[in-house]
């Protein structure tokens, strides 16, 4: 049989999995020579690397998995090849901080697409904490915002719908792989990087930079993005969103430590404010008592545990091997 997470327990994982993709901005600021386009390049191809080598690890063929994928899990890894593209995009076009602001509306249409396609009702909690996360994060940009192009604002949001979905896609998908996203997705955007990259300075970084991708690709997001993706199988995909700004917020905190770069009044108190937000609402999940799945699609949907770092391999892909 296997393992199954409640809710409070899923969104503990995905506060967790937000403080693991925290240090992305870190290694991006660490870098030495390479360029936002050669990091991307690298940090999507150690992504796909290691998801590759946990699916064998797993006991699974990389192939047979994606074919067994299903349409969903497949749309959901050229979304995540899309997101990583679009936040690189736009930031060369637009202030960091407006993206950031963006990114933070990423519940209200996980919330919007989980209702209308799942049918997935938005808890009153969920509401609350959303409203909440969103003034913290108001506050932490404050004037910040600045001003940029229009496809810089357009990008914004679409990275903001595209998060919203892809929690919505993932959560909706048949019960399979978790890892065959990442592994689609990382593949996917390694290729686009890599083309920009070769048409400017090339793809030839320091050993320190390709490090500096692997930890962030091949450790951040290769181990704990299929953890996340299967945790969606517990926890509805507004809650998802919103517990991933754990990622905005503790952001600033890395950069402060081990870059020396000190963050605002209204940084600390507005990520005070939003990360105050998320834990209430998985306390209040703890509280609650409605731990356990929804209903019995509930049971089916969501990624199946094969490819998650830490857990064997079970054969049962069906509803009686949850």
């Amino acid at each position: 049989m296997a393992p199954t997470l409640n809710r409070f327990q899923g969104s503990v994982a995905v506060l967790l999995c937000g403080v693991a993709f925290s240090f992305g901005p870190l290694t991006l600021r660490a870098l030495h020579e390479a360029d936002e386009w050669q990091y991307l390049t690298y940090r999507s191809f150690f992504a796909a690397a290691v998801s590759l080598v946990i699916i064998l690890a797993a006991g699974r063929s990389p192939v047979r998995a994606v074919m067994d994928a299903g349409v969903r899990q497949v749309l959901a890894g050229f979304l995540l090849a899309a997101m990583f593209t679009l936040f690189v995009v736009a930031l060369s076009r637009i202030s960091a901080a407006f993206v950031l602001l963006m990114q933070s509306t990423s519940p209200f249409y996980a919330a919007i697409l989980g209702r209308v396609f799942l049918g997935e009702p938005v808890s009153r909690d969920t509401l609350w904490a959303i409203v909440a996360a969103g003034i913290g994060v108001v506050v932490m940009v404050g004037g910040n915002v600045g001003v940029g192009d229009p496809v810089g604002i357009l990008l914004s949001v679409l990275l903001a719908v595209a998060l919203g979905g892809y929690a919505v896609l993932i959560r909706s998908a048949p019960a399979r792989d978790p890892g065959v996203p990442i592994l689609i997705g990382g593949s996917t955007a390694a290729v686009v990087a890599g083309l920009v990259a070769a048409s400017g300075p090339g793809v030839g970084v320091p050993a320190f930079d390709l490090w500096m991708a692997f930890i962030a690709g091949g450790l951040m997001i290769g181990i704990f993005a299929p953890i996340w993706n299967y945790v969606h199988r517990f926890v509805p995909p507004a809650d998802v969103s919103l517990l991933l700004i754990s990622e905005v917020v503790m952001a600033p905190l890395w950069v402060w430590i081990w870059q020396e770069e000190e963050p605002t009044a209204e940084t600390l108190v507005g990520g005070g404010i939003a990360l105050g937000a998320v834990l209430w609402l998985t306390i209040r999940a703890a509280r609650s008592g409605r731990h356990d799945l929804p209903d019995r699609m509930g049971r089916v949907r969501g990624l199946h545990v094969g490819a998650v770092p830490g857990f064997r391999r079970y054969r049962g892909l069906d509803d009686e091997s949850v």
